[in-house]
Protein backbone atom coordinates (compact mmCIF):
# COMPACT_ATOMS: atom_id res chain seq x y z
CA UNK A 1 0.00 0.00 0.00
CA UNK A 2 1.42 3.28 -0.89
CA UNK A 3 1.88 6.55 1.72
CA UNK A 4 -1.13 8.21 -0.17
CA UNK A 5 -3.45 5.06 0.57
CA UNK A 6 -2.33 4.84 3.90
CA UNK A 7 -3.19 8.61 4.43
CA UNK A 8 -6.93 8.59 3.05
CA UNK A 9 -7.86 5.63 5.07
CA UNK A 10 -6.18 7.08 8.10
CA UNK A 11 -8.61 9.85 7.47
CA UNK A 12 -11.40 8.51 7.16
CA UNK A 13 -10.91 5.85 10.18
CA UNK A 14 -10.19 9.70 12.09
CA UNK A 15 -13.23 10.99 10.98
CA UNK A 16 -15.61 7.84 11.66
CA UNK A 17 -14.34 7.65 15.16
CA UNK A 18 -15.09 11.67 15.51
CA UNK A 19 -18.26 11.07 13.99
CA UNK A 20 -19.13 8.51 16.17
CA UNK A 21 -17.99 10.56 19.49
CA UNK A 22 -20.22 13.08 18.19
CA UNK A 23 -23.06 11.08 17.67
CA UNK A 24 -23.35 9.41 20.94
CA UNK A 25 -22.50 12.50 23.01
CA UNK A 26 -25.64 13.89 20.41
CA UNK A 27 -28.33 11.07 21.28
CA UNK A 28 -27.00 11.81 25.11
CA UNK A 29 -28.27 15.28 24.58
CA UNK A 30 -31.30 14.78 22.95
CA UNK A 31 -34.66 15.19 24.50
CA UNK A 32 -36.54 11.97 25.22
CA UNK A 33 -40.25 12.09 25.03
CA UNK A 34 -42.03 11.21 28.77
CA UNK A 35 -43.55 8.23 27.29
CA UNK A 36 -40.62 6.91 26.24
CA UNK A 37 -39.01 7.92 29.72
CA UNK A 38 -42.16 6.73 31.71
CA UNK A 39 -41.53 3.22 29.80
CA UNK A 40 -38.18 2.87 30.20
CA UNK A 41 -38.35 4.12 34.10
CA UNK A 42 -41.67 1.46 35.26
CA UNK A 43 -39.08 -1.19 33.58
CA UNK A 44 -36.55 -0.35 35.31
CA UNK A 45 -35.60 -1.70 39.19
CA UNK A 46 -35.61 2.02 40.45
CA UNK A 47 -39.51 1.59 39.84
CA UNK A 48 -40.01 -2.28 41.16
CA UNK A 49 -41.97 -1.94 44.38
CA UNK A 50 -41.86 -5.63 44.92
CA UNK A 51 -38.20 -5.46 44.77
CA UNK A 52 -36.61 -6.41 48.05
CA UNK A 53 -34.86 -3.70 47.75
CA UNK A 54 -38.16 -1.74 48.89
CA UNK A 55 -39.65 -4.43 50.99
CA UNK A 56 -36.98 -5.95 52.74
CA UNK A 57 -38.18 -4.13 56.08
CA UNK A 58 -42.37 -4.61 55.53
CA UNK A 59 -42.40 -6.76 58.29
CA UNK A 60 -41.03 -4.78 60.89
CA UNK A 61 -42.83 -3.42 63.65
CA UNK A 62 -42.78 -0.46 62.66
CA UNK A 63 -42.52 -0.98 58.87
CA UNK A 64 -39.54 1.03 57.92
CA UNK A 65 -36.60 1.63 56.27
CA UNK A 66 -33.67 1.98 59.41
CA UNK A 67 -31.82 5.29 58.85
CA UNK A 68 -28.62 3.56 57.69
CA UNK A 69 -30.47 2.04 54.85
CA UNK A 70 -33.20 4.81 53.86
CA UNK A 71 -30.46 7.06 51.78
CA UNK A 72 -30.55 4.41 48.98
CA UNK A 73 -33.85 1.96 50.06
CA UNK A 74 -36.63 4.49 49.86
CA UNK A 75 -37.28 7.67 47.86
CA UNK A 76 -38.30 9.48 50.79
CA UNK A 77 -35.70 8.51 52.45
CA UNK A 78 -33.12 10.22 49.53
CA UNK A 79 -34.77 13.02 49.56
CA UNK A 80 -34.39 13.69 53.75
CA UNK A 81 -30.61 13.17 52.44
CA UNK A 82 -30.31 15.60 50.10
CA UNK A 83 -32.25 17.85 52.32
CA UNK A 84 -35.36 18.44 50.00
CA UNK A 85 -37.76 18.52 52.84
CA UNK A 86 -36.15 21.02 54.56
CA UNK A 87 -33.59 19.03 57.03
CA UNK A 88 -29.76 18.68 56.94
CA UNK A 89 -28.07 17.55 53.68
CA UNK A 90 -25.71 14.75 53.42
CA UNK A 91 -27.51 12.99 56.37
CA UNK A 92 -30.52 10.87 56.91
CA UNK A 93 -32.61 12.34 59.72
CA UNK A 94 -35.73 9.50 60.41
CA UNK A 95 -36.63 6.02 59.17
CA UNK A 96 -37.63 5.94 55.76
CA UNK A 97 -40.62 4.52 54.36
CA UNK A 98 -40.97 1.05 52.52
CA UNK A 99 -42.28 0.78 49.23
CA UNK A 100 -40.98 4.21 48.62
CA UNK A 101 -39.48 3.68 44.52
CA UNK A 102 -37.22 5.93 43.05
CA UNK A 103 -39.73 8.10 41.36
CA UNK A 104 -39.13 11.19 39.14
CA UNK A 105 -39.40 13.87 42.09
CA UNK A 106 -36.41 11.51 44.03
CA UNK A 107 -34.12 12.83 41.14
CA UNK A 108 -35.87 15.84 40.02
CA UNK A 109 -35.56 18.75 41.95
CA UNK A 110 -33.78 21.64 43.48
CA UNK A 111 -30.93 19.98 45.77
CA UNK A 112 -31.24 17.02 43.45
CA UNK A 113 -30.63 19.29 40.39
CA UNK A 114 -27.95 21.00 42.17
CA UNK A 115 -25.69 17.70 43.09
CA UNK A 116 -22.40 17.50 42.20
CA UNK A 117 -20.87 16.32 44.82
CA UNK A 118 -20.53 12.44 46.78
CA UNK A 119 -19.37 11.53 49.79
CA UNK A 120 -17.63 7.64 49.49
CA UNK A 121 -18.23 5.14 52.65
CA UNK A 122 -13.92 6.02 52.91
CA UNK A 123 -14.64 9.37 53.61
CA UNK A 124 -13.52 10.58 49.85
CA UNK A 125 -16.00 13.69 48.48
CA UNK A 126 -15.53 13.47 44.73
CA UNK A 127 -17.06 15.71 42.74
CA UNK A 128 -19.11 13.62 39.97
CA UNK A 129 -21.08 16.28 38.53
CA UNK A 130 -24.77 16.88 38.15
CA UNK A 131 -26.59 13.83 37.25
CA UNK A 132 -24.21 11.17 37.73
CA UNK A 133 -23.52 12.56 41.33
CA UNK A 134 -27.44 11.01 41.91
CA UNK A 135 -26.11 7.88 40.87
CA UNK A 136 -22.56 7.66 42.84
CA UNK A 137 -24.76 8.73 46.10
CA UNK A 138 -26.29 5.39 46.20
CA UNK A 139 -24.14 3.02 44.44
CA UNK A 140 -20.78 4.43 46.44
CA UNK A 141 -20.80 1.01 49.03
CA UNK A 142 -21.59 1.04 52.20
CA UNK A 143 -18.53 0.52 53.91
CA UNK A 144 -14.86 1.14 52.87
CA UNK A 145 -12.17 -1.11 52.68
CA UNK A 146 -10.62 0.93 55.59
CA UNK A 147 -13.11 0.13 57.82
CA UNK A 148 -11.49 -3.13 58.14
CA UNK A 149 -8.16 -0.95 60.20
CA UNK A 150 -11.09 0.50 62.00
CA UNK A 151 -11.83 -2.82 63.47
CA UNK A 152 -9.27 -4.74 63.42
CA UNK A 153 -6.14 -2.58 63.66
CA UNK A 154 -5.05 -3.06 67.29
CA UNK A 155 -4.98 -6.96 66.73
CA UNK A 156 -1.90 -8.51 65.37
CA UNK A 157 -2.43 -9.52 61.88
CA UNK A 158 -2.44 -13.22 62.49
CA UNK A 159 -4.29 -12.78 65.76
CA UNK A 160 -8.14 -14.38 65.78
CA UNK A 161 -10.42 -11.81 67.01
CA UNK A 162 -13.79 -14.07 67.71
CA UNK A 163 -17.01 -12.70 67.19
CA UNK A 164 -16.56 -10.96 63.98
CA UNK A 165 -18.71 -11.44 60.80
CA UNK A 166 -17.24 -10.30 57.68
CA UNK A 167 -17.18 -6.75 56.77
CA UNK A 168 -18.65 -5.60 53.53
CA UNK A 169 -18.86 -3.13 51.57
CA UNK A 170 -22.74 -4.05 50.94
CA UNK A 171 -23.71 -3.94 46.78
CA UNK A 172 -23.92 -2.73 43.50
CA UNK A 173 -21.22 0.23 43.95
CA UNK A 174 -20.19 1.02 40.77
CA UNK A 175 -19.48 4.54 41.65
CA UNK A 176 -16.72 3.26 44.09
CA UNK A 177 -15.13 0.59 41.37
CA UNK A 178 -15.34 2.88 38.60
CA UNK A 179 -13.49 6.07 40.38
CA UNK A 180 -10.82 3.43 41.96
CA UNK A 181 -8.27 4.78 44.31
CA UNK A 182 -9.55 7.92 44.62
CA UNK A 183 -12.69 6.86 46.23
CA UNK A 184 -11.07 4.22 48.20
CA UNK A 185 -13.70 1.38 48.07
CA UNK A 186 -11.58 -2.05 48.01
CA UNK A 187 -9.13 -2.44 51.08
CA UNK A 188 -5.91 -0.50 49.67
CA UNK A 189 -2.97 -2.15 51.10
CA UNK A 190 -0.22 0.21 52.46
CA UNK A 191 2.56 0.94 49.79
CA UNK A 192 0.81 0.17 46.53
CA UNK A 193 -0.46 2.05 44.40
CA UNK A 194 -3.97 1.43 42.74
CA UNK A 195 -5.50 2.59 39.28
CA UNK A 196 -8.06 5.67 40.06
CA UNK A 197 -10.76 6.48 37.68
CA UNK A 198 -11.34 4.50 34.80
CA UNK A 199 -11.04 6.98 31.90
CA UNK A 200 -12.42 5.09 28.76
CA UNK A 201 -13.13 6.94 25.43
CA UNK A 202 -14.16 10.30 25.11
CA UNK A 203 -18.42 9.88 25.01
CA UNK A 204 -18.02 6.74 27.16
CA UNK A 205 -16.85 8.02 30.27
CA UNK A 206 -19.56 9.16 33.31
CA UNK A 207 -22.48 6.81 34.35
CA UNK A 208 -24.88 8.82 32.42
CA UNK A 209 -22.90 8.36 29.03
CA UNK A 210 -23.22 4.57 29.32
CA UNK A 211 -26.64 4.22 31.33
CA UNK A 212 -29.86 5.35 30.24
CA UNK A 213 -30.72 7.11 33.76
CA UNK A 214 -34.35 5.75 33.21
CA UNK A 215 -33.98 2.51 32.12
CA UNK A 216 -30.80 2.19 33.76
CA UNK A 217 -29.70 0.01 31.05
CA UNK A 218 -26.89 0.54 28.64
CA UNK A 219 -27.70 3.22 26.38
CA UNK A 220 -29.99 1.69 23.95
CA UNK A 221 -30.85 4.11 20.94
CA UNK A 222 -29.16 1.83 18.99
CA UNK A 223 -30.62 -0.92 16.52
CA UNK A 224 -29.62 -3.80 19.27
CA UNK A 225 -29.83 -3.24 22.64
CA UNK A 226 -27.18 -2.62 25.34
CA UNK A 227 -24.45 -3.78 22.14
CA UNK A 228 -23.51 -0.84 19.37
CA UNK A 229 -22.09 1.11 22.28
CA UNK A 230 -19.19 -0.92 22.71
CA UNK A 231 -19.10 -2.73 19.08
CA UNK A 232 -17.57 1.22 17.97
CA UNK A 233 -14.49 0.04 19.47
CA UNK A 234 -14.93 -3.46 20.44
CA UNK A 235 -15.81 -5.14 17.20
CA UNK A 236 -16.06 -9.03 18.77
CA UNK A 237 -19.45 -7.29 20.89
CA UNK A 238 -22.41 -7.92 19.03
CA UNK A 239 -24.71 -8.66 22.34
CA UNK A 240 -24.52 -8.02 25.89
CA UNK A 241 -22.92 -11.62 26.30
CA UNK A 242 -19.59 -10.50 24.40
CA UNK A 243 -18.78 -7.73 26.94
CA UNK A 244 -16.91 -10.53 28.89
CA UNK A 245 -14.61 -11.13 26.03
CA UNK A 246 -13.39 -8.04 25.61
CA UNK A 247 -9.46 -7.26 26.62
CA UNK A 248 -7.57 -4.64 25.50
CA UNK A 249 -3.96 -4.82 26.70
CA UNK A 250 -3.20 -8.60 25.93
CA UNK A 251 -2.24 -10.27 29.11
CA UNK A 252 -2.68 -13.20 31.03
CA UNK A 253 -3.53 -12.07 34.63
CA UNK A 254 -4.31 -14.59 36.04
CA UNK A 255 -1.62 -17.35 35.07
CA UNK A 256 -3.54 -20.13 33.28
CA UNK A 257 -1.72 -19.61 29.79
CA UNK A 258 -4.45 -17.81 28.08
CA UNK A 259 -5.04 -14.46 27.43
CA UNK A 260 -8.88 -13.92 27.86
CA UNK A 261 -11.20 -11.12 28.39
CA UNK A 262 -11.01 -8.94 31.60
CA UNK A 263 -13.87 -10.47 32.79
CA UNK A 264 -12.30 -13.94 33.01
CA UNK A 265 -9.15 -12.89 33.91
CA UNK A 266 -10.94 -11.59 37.04
CA UNK A 267 -12.51 -14.47 37.87
CA UNK A 268 -9.25 -16.86 37.71
CA UNK A 269 -7.44 -14.54 39.83
CA UNK A 270 -10.99 -14.59 41.92
CA UNK A 271 -10.53 -18.35 42.35
CA UNK A 272 -7.02 -18.11 43.23
CA UNK A 273 -8.06 -15.53 46.21
CA UNK A 274 -10.67 -18.12 47.30
CA UNK A 275 -8.13 -21.11 47.42
CA UNK A 276 -5.77 -19.13 48.89
CA UNK A 277 -8.76 -17.81 52.05
CA UNK A 278 -9.54 -21.17 52.29
CA UNK A 279 -5.32 -22.24 52.89
CA UNK A 280 -5.57 -19.37 55.07
CA UNK A 281 -8.26 -20.14 57.69
CA UNK A 282 -7.71 -23.78 57.62
CA UNK A 283 -3.90 -23.07 58.25
CA UNK A 284 -3.98 -20.35 60.49
CA UNK A 285 -7.49 -20.08 62.34
CA UNK A 286 -8.27 -24.22 62.41
CA UNK A 287 -11.50 -23.67 60.31
CA UNK A 288 -12.78 -24.15 56.98
CA UNK A 289 -14.30 -21.27 55.17
CA UNK A 290 -16.49 -21.10 52.63
CA UNK A 291 -18.61 -18.12 50.63
CA UNK A 292 -22.23 -17.78 49.70
CA UNK A 293 -23.94 -15.50 48.02
CA UNK A 294 -25.86 -15.22 51.11
CA UNK A 295 -25.43 -12.63 54.06
CA UNK A 296 -23.39 -12.50 55.84
CA UNK A 297 -21.32 -14.71 53.23
CA UNK A 298 -18.79 -16.02 54.56
CA UNK A 299 -19.70 -19.36 56.23
CA UNK A 300 -18.00 -22.48 58.41
CA UNK A 301 -17.44 -25.16 55.74
CA UNK A 302 -18.79 -28.10 58.64
CA UNK A 303 -18.31 -30.83 56.13
CA UNK A 304 -14.83 -29.86 54.60
CA UNK A 305 -16.21 -30.25 51.10
CA UNK A 306 -14.77 -26.50 49.67
CA UNK A 307 -18.66 -25.29 48.76
CA UNK A 308 -20.60 -24.30 51.23
CA UNK A 309 -24.46 -25.70 51.04
CA UNK A 310 -28.27 -24.61 51.30
CA UNK A 311 -27.81 -25.60 54.84
CA UNK A 312 -24.23 -24.37 55.94
CA UNK A 313 -25.64 -20.73 54.41
CA UNK A 314 -27.32 -19.84 57.63
CA UNK A 315 -26.40 -17.15 59.86
CA UNK A 316 -25.90 -19.32 63.07
CA UNK A 317 -23.14 -20.64 60.69
CA UNK A 318 -21.63 -17.44 60.02
CA UNK A 319 -17.63 -17.77 60.18
CA UNK A 320 -16.89 -14.81 62.71
CA UNK A 321 -13.19 -15.92 63.59
CA UNK A 322 -11.07 -13.25 61.52
CA UNK A 323 -7.49 -12.52 61.67
CA UNK A 324 -6.90 -8.84 60.50
CA UNK A 325 -5.49 -10.40 57.55
CA UNK A 326 -8.29 -12.87 56.61
CA UNK A 327 -10.35 -9.74 57.05
CA UNK A 328 -8.65 -7.63 54.48
CA UNK A 329 -8.60 -10.53 51.64
CA UNK A 330 -11.89 -11.72 52.46
CA UNK A 331 -13.24 -7.92 52.35
CA UNK A 332 -11.20 -7.45 48.92
CA UNK A 333 -13.21 -11.01 47.40
CA UNK A 334 -16.37 -9.29 48.52
CA UNK A 335 -15.59 -5.86 46.69
CA UNK A 336 -14.94 -8.05 44.07
CA UNK A 337 -18.05 -10.10 43.94
CA UNK A 338 -20.65 -7.35 44.86
CA UNK A 339 -20.04 -5.27 41.57
CA UNK A 340 -20.93 -8.22 38.74
CA UNK A 341 -19.89 -5.16 36.07
CA UNK A 342 -16.30 -4.46 37.80
CA UNK A 343 -14.62 -5.43 34.73
CA UNK A 344 -16.07 -3.01 32.73
CA UNK A 345 -16.56 -0.48 35.21
CA UNK A 346 -12.51 -1.18 36.59
CA UNK A 347 -11.31 -3.87 35.73
CA UNK A 348 -7.68 -3.28 36.42
CA UNK A 349 -8.25 -2.09 39.88
CA UNK A 350 -10.36 -5.30 40.83
CA UNK A 351 -7.39 -6.93 39.42
CA UNK A 352 -5.17 -5.47 41.51
CA UNK A 353 -7.36 -5.89 44.68
CA UNK A 354 -7.57 -9.48 44.30
CA UNK A 355 -3.90 -9.53 43.12
CA UNK A 356 -2.41 -7.94 46.60
CA UNK A 357 -4.75 -9.75 48.73
CA UNK A 358 -3.37 -12.92 47.06
CA UNK A 359 0.02 -11.40 48.08
CA UNK A 360 -0.41 -10.94 51.51
CA UNK A 361 -1.94 -14.50 52.66
CA UNK A 362 1.11 -15.87 50.75
CA UNK A 363 3.47 -14.40 52.96
CA UNK A 364 1.99 -16.74 55.26
CA UNK A 365 1.22 -20.11 53.56
CA UNK A 366 3.02 -19.54 50.70
CA UNK A 367 2.61 -18.49 47.05
CA UNK A 368 -0.30 -20.00 45.06
CA UNK A 369 1.17 -22.77 42.42
CA UNK A 370 1.11 -19.94 39.37
CA UNK A 371 2.40 -17.16 38.09
CA UNK A 372 0.15 -14.02 38.52
CA UNK A 373 0.65 -10.33 37.08
CA UNK A 374 -0.43 -7.06 39.23
CA UNK A 375 -1.79 -4.58 36.55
Amino acid sequence: MNKRWFVIILVFLLLGFTGWVVYVNLLAQQPTPIERISVDWWGSGHADVNSVSFTNWNANDPPEVPVTCAKCHSGRGFIDYLGQDGSAAFSVDAPGAVESVISCMVCHNEKADALDLVQFPSGAEIDMGRGDALCGSCHSGLTAGGRVDVVMGEFGDDEVVQDNRLITPHYAFAAATWLGGEADGGYQYPGKEYAGRFRHANGVETCTQCHDPHSLRIRRDYSEIDANLCSACHSNVTGYQDYRDVFVDGVDYDGDGAVKGVYHEIEGMRAILNQMVQRYAAEVVGLQIGWADAFPYQFIDTDGDGAISVDEAVVPNAFTDFTPRLMRAAFNYQFSKKDPAGYVHNGKYMLQLIYDSIEDLSSVVGAPDVDLIRP
